[in-house]
């Protein structure tokens, strides 16, 4: 039952990183260049791209939350701090701060999907059981 819950999540989670990722193709160019000439968009990369990468190093690699989430957050401030000493490249808090937040979003939506499909399933099981009786 396990793997048909990750099955499901993997499915979620590539059904709405796909539908963002092309989503600009169906725009109309006005709002396609004023969407990608804000300041945020960066931002949101950022916020999605370490909600991604906490996901594949838990849910592939089989990293603990417990052991992922702390190292993906040093990976953050690592790679700030090498965006700071490139010439083409700034270093930002606002950056590191989306990383973790998108690491944070992952475990929350980790957490809320679990809590949800557990709750179901106890129940369904409880059901179950009373009706045996």
């Amino acid at each position: 039952m396990k793997a048909r819950q990750h099955y499901y999540f993997f499915i979620t989670v590539i059904i709405i990183t796909m539908s963002l990722l092309f989503a600009h193709e169906f725009l109309p160019d006005l709002v396609r260049k004023r969407i990608f000439q804000l300041p945020a968009i960066d931002t949101m990369g950022h916020l999605a791209s370490f909600f991604i990468l906490t996901w594949l190093s838990h849910s592939i690699i089989k990293l603990s939350l417990s052991f992922a989430v702390p190292l993906l957050i040093f990976y953050g401030a690592l790679t700030e701090i090498g965006q700071y000493f490139l010439g083409f490249r700034s270093g930002e808090i606002s950056d590191f701060l989306a990383d973790v937040i998108g690491i944070f979003i992952f475990v929350c939506a980790k957490w809320l999907w679990g809590s949800l499909f557990c709750k179901t399933r106890s129940n369904l099981s409880s059901n179950y059981q009373q009706q045996i009786k």
